[in-house]
C-alpha cells in the first residue's frame, strides 16, 4: 500500500505541475521486451569506433556496445540490399525469397524471380504481432514495388511513406534531404516509442545511410575538415569528410532513440539491436565517387562481393540486466537468417515458429555462451562487382564451421578459405584440402539446385572476374 500510495503522490504531482511522469522498471514489469532494430544501408564492418575505425567519432554506439554485446562474426543475407532485407525478415536464404538485387534496379527488374518479399511467408513482424505486439517499420523499406501490397500485408502497424512526393514534409515539418535521413527516421521512431511505451513493440528504424547520394551541410562536416587538404577547402570536401559525417549523424539519430528509451524507464524491457544491410559501397561508382570511404577493416570485399567485406556487419545487441554488457564475442558466427528464432526466443513467445526457417535459435550466444552453429549459411550473388578486380567472387558461397566455400555453379572457380586463420582471404586452401571442398560443394550445389528459383537466369558474367589483362 505505501508503494501504492508513494507512486500515486508522485503522479498527481506531476499532472498538478505539468511534469512527465517518471517511469521505472516496474512499469514494464510482466511485459514481452520491447525490440528495436536499427539496420543501417551499405555502412561497412569497420565503420564504427567501437571497431576499430581511428577517425569517426561514433559515442552513442560504441556506449551501446560497451552496455551491451559486439559481435565480430555476424553476416547478412546477401550483399546488396532487397535480398538482405528479405532474409531478415523471412528467416530464409535470400535466394529462396526469389529477390537477388535491389528491387527496382536493372539488375533486379531483369534477374528477380519476384518484385516484392512474398506476403505470405512467415515473417518476423507477423510472429511478433501475433503475440501482442506494435509493429512499427520507418525508414527504408525496398521489399516491393509500386504495385505491392501495403505493408500492414507484412504485420505492421505503422510505417511512413517510402518516397515522399515532390519533397513534401513530413509530419514533423521537415522537408527529406540527403543531410537529414538518419534525422527524420530517429523523429519517427522516437514519437512511436513514446506513444507505445505502454506497449510491447517491435520498432525497426532502416535508417538509408550511408547509402549514396550524400550531401552533408557544411555544420554536418565541420569536425572531419581535417580530412580535407586545407589547400581546397574552400571549394572541395575530400570523401573522408563527406562520408565520416553521414556516420556521425547515424551515431547521433542512434544516441536520440536510446536516450528516449532510457528517460521513458524501458531501458531493462527494451532490447537494441545495431547493424548493416551489407558492406560499404566503393569509390568506384558514380553515386559514391566523392563519399565512398566506408571501410570494412581487415576483409575483404566490399558491397555486391561475397567476400567477407561484402556480408560480414557490425552487429551490436543491448539489453541492460539480461544481456552481459561490456562483452566482445569473436568466435560465434550468427547471421540475420537467424533472427526470426532468436529474438522469438528471446521475447518468450510461444513455440510458434514455422518449419520453414533456414536458420538458427542463438540466443544462448547474446545470453553470454558463445557456441559454434549447427547449420551452414548459403548465399548465392548472380552479379559481377564493381571497382576492384579482388572483389569479385565467385557466384556461390557456403559458411560451414570455420570453413568457406566460393564457387561458381560450372565450378570454373573454387576457393575455400579458412576464416579463423585466414580473415582476409587470402589463402586459397581448396587445392590441400580436397575432402572438406567436396562436402561443402555437395551441400551448397544440393541447396542451390532444390530450393533457389530460376537458377539460370543470372548475368553471363556473375562470378567471373571482369579485369581485361593485356595478352
Amino acid at each position: 500500500m505505501k508503494t501504492i500510495t508513494s507512486r500515486l503522490l508522485t503522479l498527481l504531482m506531476a499532472v498538478a505541475f505539468g511534469l512527465p511522469y517518471p517511469a521505472s522498471a516496474h512499469d514494464s514489469a510482466g511485459k514481452n521486451p520491447n525490440i528495436i532494430f536499427i539496420f543501417t544501408d551499405d555502412q561497412g564492418w569497420g565503420d564504427l569506433g567501437c571497431y576499430g575505425h581511428p577517425d569517426i567519432l561514433t559515442p552513442h554506439l560504441d556506449k551501446l556496445a560497451q552496455d551491451g554485446m559486439l559481435l565480430t562474426q555476424f553476416y547478412v543475407g546477401a550483399p546488396v540490399c532487397s535480398p538482405s532485407r528479405a532474409t531478415l525478415l523471412s528467416g530464409r536464404f535470400a535466394p529462396e525469397t526469389g529477390i537477388h538485387y535491389a528491387i527496382g534496379g536493372p539488375g533486379g527488374d531483369r534477374y528477380n524471380s519476384t518484385q516484392l518479399l512474398d506476403p505470405h511467408l512467415p515473417n518476423i513482424y507477423k510472429t511478433f504481432s501475433k503475440n501482442g505486439y506494435r509493429i512499427g517499420h520507418f525508414g527504408k523499406w525496398h521489399l516491393g514495388r509500386i504495385n505491392a501490397p501495403p505493408r500492414s500485408a507484412y504485420g505492421i502497424d505503422e510505417s511512413e511513406e517510402e518516397r515522399e512526393p515532390g519533397r513534401r514534409r513530413n509530419k514533423f515539418g521537415k522537408i527529406r534531404t540527403n543531410a537529414n535521413r538518419s534525422e527524420i527516421v530517429a523523429d519517427y521512431g522516437v514519437d512511436f516509442i513514446e506513444r507505445n511505451r505502454d506497449s510491447s513493440f517491435f520498432l525497426s528504424l532502416w535508417i538509408n545511410d550511408p547509402h549514396a547520394v550524400l550531401d552533408p551541410t557544411d555544420e554536418q562536416m565541420e569536425p572531419y575538415l581535417e580530412h580535407t587538404h586545407k589547400g581546397v577547402r574552400d571549394h572541395y570536401r575530400s570523401s573522408q569528410t563527406v562520408y565520416y559525417s553521414i556516420i556521425s549523424s547515424i551515431d547521433k539519430a542512434a544516441g536520440r532513440v536510446i536516450q528516449t528509451v532510457d528517460s521513458l524507464g524501458l531501458s531493462e524491457n527494451t532490447i537494441i539491436i545495431f547493424s548493416s544491410d551489407n558492406g560499404p559501397s566503393p569509390l568506384w561508382s558514380q553515386a559514391t565517387g566523392h563519399a565512398g570511404s566506408g571501410l570494412a577493416g581487415p576483409l575483404r570485399g566490399v558491397k555486391s562481393s561475397l567476400y567477407e567485406g561484402g556480408i560480414r556487419v557490425p552487429f551490436i545487441i543491448s539489453w541492460p540486466g539480461t544481456i552481459p554488457a561490456g562483452k566482445v564475442d569473436g568466435r560465434s558466427v550468427v547471421g540475420a537468417v537467424d533472427m526470426f528464432q532468436t529474438l522469438v526466443r528471446l521475447a518468450k513467445l510461444p513455440d510458434e515458429l514455422p518449419s520453414s526457417l533456414d536458420g538458427e535459435d542463438r540466443s544462448q550466444v547474446f545470453l553470454g555462451q558463445p557456441s559454434p552453429r549447427t547449420k551452414a549459411m548459403m548465399w548465392e550473388h548472380r552479379f559481377s562487382n564493381w571497382g576492384r578486380s579482388i572483389n569479385d567472387s565467385p557466384r556461390l558461397v557456403i559458411r560451414d564451421g570455420d570453413w568457406k566455400l566460393l564457387m561458381n555453379p560450372d565450378r570454373s572457380r573454387i576457393e575455400l578459405y579458412n576464416l579463423i586463420t585466414d580473415i582476409n582471404e587470402t589463402e586459397n586452401r581448396a587445392r590441400y584440402e580436397k575432402e572438406i571442398v567436396k562436402d561443402l560443394e555437395n551441400k551448397l550445389m544440393s541447396w542451390w539446385k532444390s530450393e533457389v528459383p530460376d537458377i539460370e537466369n543470372a548475368p553471363g558474367n556473375a562470378g567471373q572476374v571482369k579485369w581485361q589483362i593485356p595478352k
